[in-house]
């Protein structure tokens, strides 16, 4: 390895942000992969009229850039101090002219880039038609200073750039195993998340609704862990449904509060909304932490880490349609205080979903083309 050198890890974001929890989390655990097998990586970020570097937690550098102009400057002039050869950028949706300038300018720097596109097709998620119209016009021109992408999405090319497919991933060492929960008639779900649209939680309460107008042997509980703009929508539902004494608004928990969640938890529910923005195949961080925690799970997509088959699963309909409350019962009463089931779905993640493993063939790239 080769510490006169650097890597860069470009988000073009505030990580700090409320809502940027998860996404902090993965440039981290990347970051470290990057660390390990190719240099010493800093991590960039914007916000507030200012441009930072990191190495971890530590910030390196800081300037005030009032303008995403300014912001690009910066992170040129420290690829220069830091001897930077590599970089891994997060997408800037729209393409524009300023952010294709800034693409040119490293590759004229020698910096070789490989762009993440977290999500795509974008199209379904941008509702701004004034954005998709400049994004249209330049990102034909990416291509000529990238020569691979990431996605989590099949498929050979984005904008004619060769990709790589990528899941995403955990650092499953995070993940305390949760402990086992008698068996009751009582079932506990659990939504941890960043409420969005595309998560689609009001299809479980919808189920829930239908479920008690003519309930069966069992109660539910349905913990929703986090907040965002979605929140307000499932309030609404949970006063106009009735359900007040079945859902509980948790807010946002970490550490020790966050385990107690999951050792409370019966099932987990990944995102049931994707169908919203287009997307037929994910793979979200979330079943991968529910995998870790050995927390069986119902998510409603195409999920490339999973058959849907698997003891510990169910995957319901890419749709609007309200989930069966049912199918969650059948989901229940196969791993109900299960031990095996826990630590078949640990080893599982340990296997498929750690860092390591997932950015092998992008970090073999990197350490070709930066040579």
């Amino acid at each position: 390895m080769n510490y006169s050198e650097s890597m860069f890890y470009i988000a073009n974001e505030d990580l700090n942000a409320r809502g940027n929890i998860g996404v902090k989390k993965k440039i981290y655990a990347q970051t470290r992969v990057f660390e390990k097998y190719l240099s010493k990586c800093f991590i960039t970020r914007y916000a507030y009229g200012m441009a930072w570097l990191l190495q971890g937690e530590q910030v390196i550098e800081k300037e005030v850039a009032l303008s995403r102009e300014a912001c690009f400057a910066c992170y040129c002039e420290w690829m220069k101090k830091y001897h930077c050869r590599r970089a891994y950028m997060r997408c800037i949706i729209p393409a524009s002219c300023l952010y294709i300038s800034f693409l040119r300018e490293m590759k004229e720097m020698g910096v070789h880039v490989v762009l993440e596109y977290p999500t795509y097709p974008y199209e379904g998620e941008v509702k701004n038609e004034e954005i998709l119209r400049e994004d249209r016009e330049y990102r034909g021109e990416i291509g000529k200073y990238v020569s691979l992408a990431t996605t989590y999405a099949k498929g050979e090319t984005v904008h004619g750039i060769r990709t790589i497919a990528l899941q995403n991933g955990v650092n499953v060492e995070e993940h305390v195993v949760r402990n086992v929960r008698k068996k009751g008639t009582q079932i506990n779900l659990l939504a941890v998340a960043g409420f969005s649209s595309y998560l689609g939680f009001e299809r479980v309460l919808e189920g829930l609704y239908r479920y008690y107008q003519n309930p069966g042997t069992y109660d539910f509980h349905f913990y929703m862990v986090g907040d965002g703009y979605e929140k307000r929508n499932y309030i609404r539902l949970v006063k106009e449904y009735g359900l007040e004494q079945y859902v509980e608004f948790c807010g946002i928990r970490t550490g020790g509060q966050l385990d107690s969640c999951y050792d409370n938890a019966d099932i987990g529910i990944a995102p049931m909304g994707m169908y919203k923005v287009g997307i037929k195949s994910a793979t979200p961080i979330k079943t991968r932490e529910y995998c870790s925690r050995g927390l069986p799970f119902v998510y409603g997509y195409e999920d490339d880490g999973f058959t849907g088959k698997e003891p510990y699963v169910r995957q319901v309909t890419n749709s609007p349609e309200p989930v069966d409350m049912n199918e969650i019962i059948e989901l229940y009463e196969a791993t109900a205080q299960n031990r095996d089931v826990i630590a078949e779905m640990r080893n599982y993640a340990e296997k498929n979903f750690s860092w390591d493993v997932l950015l092998k063939d992008v970090v073999e790239y990197m350490k070709n083309e930066g040579r």
